[in-house]
């Protein structure tokens, strides 16, 4: 498997790397990452340069969020 660029931004890549350890997939952008949960049924873009200072909170929970968090992949 290819492994992705990484995020310029080093909490972004953080939570990144959080979500791909429950088995999300992220592909890039132009502008931004598409993040795919291991279920297929979720999608969430993550942005290159967020102008919200609060973006990383917001994105740790849009991703805990989601049913498919905590159900593991086999």
């Amino acid at each position: 498997m290819v492994e992705r660029p990484r995020h310029p931004k080093k909490e972004i890549e953080q939570a990144m790397r959080a979500a791909e350890a429950r088995g999300w997939r992220f592909v890039k952008g132009r502008k931004y990452y598409k993040a795919f949960c291991p279920c297929g049924v979720h999608l969430h873009t993550v942005h290159m340069t967020p102008s919200n200072p609060w973006y990383v909170v917001h994105l740790k929970y849009r991703f805990a969020r989601t049913e498919c968090w905590d159900r593991r992949t086999s």
